[in-house]
């Protein structure tokens, strides 16, 4: 049905839970956030992510402080510069604690 229409112009990645999602090539969570730290004047330093998809694969990759949920898969894990606990854990909450402490 849509096969050969959109090849090449749609992405698949996985975003949990059995989930896909399907973008533009290029168009991902990290190039958002690298317009706005052009439009903000920021650093990458200054910028923390935390994911637990293939979808966050590439935003994990490019921000300076970036956090895998211990309960994502490896892939994401290893784009990751560190991990936080599980989505269960609260893990976000927790570390953005230690963060801002």
């Amino acid at each position: 049905m849509f096969g050969k229409s959109l090849k090449g112009k749609l992405e698949p990645t996985t975003s949990g839970h059995g989930a896909i999602d399907l973008i533009l090539p290029g168009c991902h969570k990290a190039s958002g956030l690298q317009r706005l730290v052009e439009r903000w004047k920021i650093s990458l330093e200054q910028c923390v992510a935390f994911g637990d998809g293939g979808n966050d694969i590439e935003m994990l990759r490019y921000c300076g402080h970036s956090y895998a949920m211990e309960n994502a898969p490896q892939e994401v894990k290893d784009a990751a510069r560190a991990t936080c606990p599980s989505n269960e854990e609260d893990g976000v909450l927790a570390t953005l604690e230690k963060i801002f402490a």
